[in-house]
């Protein structure tokens, strides 16, 4: 969209003449605009429905509606329509709107008065969303060219396999005809040797090894071997060997051309016009099949405009194998489905596509529904069905649905999306005793719960709602040493946790975290003297803030709190971010030395963030160092090189550190750890952090 575009703006202001004064500015300004002000949340429903727009401009205060049931009904309506507000300074210069704006759905907050910041804000956005309907199209014309791909393959009288791993990724009927198979589904995840005679395996061997290591630089080349068919019979295979791409993976294609003369196809126009019949059909019910429906949905999506709209019913039977088939047996529940079925198009439109999903599940593709006509047309729906008697061999029965609606329109691009959110929408009605329907609707975001977080945390130290949480750190060296990290959580009132990243920042701020840190010391003093009074030698790695980090009181009080304890000083390693350590390097110095005279070791957790971390060692006498989780996560979940960690690892294996890594989710990663050197590892792979120090670290030994 250029600036000389016609905006389609909707507007959300209290105060007309304001909506009034923005169409005079925008016009003004070079950027003519089709404004509509809304003047009710039914209002904007109705304007969403039945037109396309490009922005919604709205002041926070508005009230009919507010700007956050505006941002609920264009995600619930599933539009593509960025959200802007406006602010106005009060006298106290409220600092939180902007905040409060960006956390409802707001995609930018300008100050009512700053018209200019408004105009770069509306050109990013309409920019932004022309980007993301080129996204859709281009996604649309991608899923097009990959199925008539597809199709070309299954369809090919060319014999055509993918080869990946040394398994058949995908082979179609031609190829498997080659071998005397009679479905292609019978090939695919075999191993290629299955079907290769064995004195021309080892060659074979060779030459997909070769082939393989060459990856890019492998040009195409033929290849002979004798074949294995299914039967035995051994046959000439004649091969064009290539690198390709298939379902985004690399692997090699095997290809062989047709011969010229198929005569064994003559005869089969006839039977495959019969087949062509029942290929899209529900053999059951006789309404058409999950594959047409997942076909007719990919044509929908990839050709409807902002003129048109559709909606999926997702209709699951309640309780259909406890109530049907107790009632009518096997056979009879088939009958069943076919009355209901009848039912189903009975009630549906002209130009509605009923379709059968699964043993329980049927679906309609309607077009040209609103949402609110969807929603009322399912609940009626709903209605029928549970007022009609199946009547199967004298025996009767009425039976409930649970429908999910989902609609389709020019932001939809998915078929499987589309699918899936009116399945979340059917199964949140099933979870409330079905016979009912909904739209779906994205989750809204969880928005901080506004409370005095200062009146919180001080209730929370005087009525006992801190509590800690324990998670062990496994040795990859063998050693005898058994640790716990402690975390901590605030409970609220009605005993729900709250993670520390709502309240530690405001802690500090407020000049309380020293206190609760001074708590969680206690506590852990406390509950490790019990645990170490059963015979065990567990330590505890203890987490401090930077205030703590700063108050030259804590190591005089720690070693009266160990005394009164009758607890060892060196069976709790006291641990500080590396961000609290790198701004407060003489603090931390002086702690570290500090806890050294009372001989408990203090560590460094987020390490390898800074822009140089191994300075911060050269001050600060640390024993343990806990690297950044993000290392871990990347090689984990985006594939990255390790050698980062590794070389990491290494360096603090050579300042005699003993390292820590957090956030191990799978044992892909525990060999590269242990060749790196790391000492321990820590993460959910092992055990999420619990309410008690219950591991069993004699496993690992």
């Amino acid at each position: 969209m250029t600036t000389t575009d016609t905006i389609r703006l909707l507007i959300l202001n209290n105060q007309r003449s304001e909506a009034e004064r923005l169409i005079s500015m925008l016009h003004a300004s070079g950027h003519p605009c089709r404004a509509q002000h809304v003047e009710s949340e039914e209002a904007l429903v109705k304007l969403l429905q039945e037109q396309s727009w490009d922005l919604l401009i709205g002041n926070n205060n508005t009230t009919a509606p507010s700007p956050q049931v505006a941002i609920k009904q264009i995600r619930r309506l599933n539009k593509d329509v960025p959200v802007i507000l406006q602010y106005e300074d009060d006298e106290d210069g409220n600092p939180f709107a902007v905040v409060e704006g960006l956390r409802i759905g707001a995609t930018d907050v300008v100050n009512l008065d700053d018209d200019q910041h408004l105009l770069l804000v509306i050109d990013r956005e309409l920019a932004n969303r022309e980007h993301r309907q080129a996204r859709r199209n281009t996604d649309r014309r991608f899923r097009e060219a990959e199925r008539r791909s597809q199709q070309l393959l299954d369809s090919s009288r060319d014999a055509i396999a993918f080869i990946q791993d040394g398994l058949y990724l995908y082979a179609n009927e031609s190829f498997a005809e080659l071998f005397h198979y009679q479905n292609k589904d019978d090939i695919e995840a075999m191993p290629i040797m299955d079907m290769v005679a064995d004195g021309d395996q080892g060659r074979l061997k060779n030459f997909l090894k070769d082939f393989s290591i060459k990856g890019d630089e492998a040009e195409s080349s033929s290849l002979s071997f004798t074949g294995i068919a299914q039967d035995g019979e051994e046959t000439q295979i004649d091969l064009e060997v290539s690198l390709v791409t298939y379902d985004e993976e690399p692997c090699i294609q095997f290809l062989a051309r047709a011969a010229a003369n198929l005569a064994s196809n003559a005869n089969n126009e006839e039977l495959e016009a019969q087949l062509k019949q029942i290929k899209w059909q529900d053999l059951v019910t006789g309404v058409y099949n999950r594959q047409y429906l997942l076909n007719q949905l990919d044509h929908i999506i990839d050709n409807v405009d902002e003129k048109q709209y559709y909606c999926l019913f997702y209709i699951e039977l309640d309780q259909f194998g406890d109530r049907v088939k107790n009632t009518f047996g096997v056979a009879g529940s088939d009958l069943a489905l076919i009355d209901i079925a009848t039912l189903l198009r009975a009630k549906a439109n002209t130009n509605d596509i009923i379709a059968r999903l699964g043993d329980s599940t049927f679906a309609i593709i309607s077009p040209n529904v609103k949402a609110d006509a969807a929603v009322n047309r399912a609940l009626q729906l709903c209605k029928d069905l549970e007022s009609h008697i199946i009547d199967i061999d004298h025996k009767t029965l009425q039976i409930t649905c649970s429908i999910g609606i989902s609609l389709i329109n020019e932001t939809t691009t998915n078929t499987n999306t589309v699918i899936e959110q009116a399945r979340s929408a059917m199964a949140k009605v099933n979870a409330n005793d079905g016979n009912s329907a909904q739209l779906f609707e994205p989750d809204t975001p969880k928005l901080d719960i506004k409370i005095d977080i200062n009146a919180a945390i001080q209730q929370a130290l005087d009525g006992d709602r801190f509590r800690l949480l324990f998670q062990p750190i496994i040795s990859l060296r063998g050693s005898d040493e058994e640790y716990y990290e402690v975390y901590l959580r605030m409970v609220d009132e009605h005993g729900n946790e709250i993670s520390p990243n709502h309240f530690l920042e405001e802690a500090a701020n407020m000049s309380a975290s020293t206190k609760i840190d001074r708590w969680v010391i206690l506590e852990s003093i406390k509950m490790l003297s019990q645990h170490r009074a059963k015979g065990n030698k567990t330590k505890l790695i203890v987490n401090i803030g930077r205030q703590s980090l700063c108050d030259e009181s804590l190591v005089p009080w720690l070693a009266v709190a160990f005394k009164a304890a009758k607890l060892t000083a060196d069976s709790i390693v006291f641990q500080a971010q590396e961000i609290d350590v790198t701004n407060h390097l003489n603090a931390a110095k002086n702690f570290a030395d500090g806890l050294g005279k009372l001989k408990t070791s203090f560590a460094i957790s987020n390490f390898g963030c800074s822009l140089n971390p191994f300075n911060t060692l050269t001050h600060v006498s640390a024993t343990m160092i806990k690297v950044d989780g993000s290392f871990t996560t990347d090689i984990q979940n985006n594939n990255e090189s390790p050698e980062t960690l590794i070389q990491l690892i290494e360096k603090l294996n050579g300042e005699s550190k003993i390292t820590l890594v957090p956030f191990v989710e799978n044992a892909s990663v525990l060999s590269t750890l242990w060749q790196a050197g790391a000492h321990y590892i820590q993460g959910h792979y092992l055990q999420e952090p619990s309410h008690g120090m219950t591991y069993d670290f004699n496993m690992e030994s």
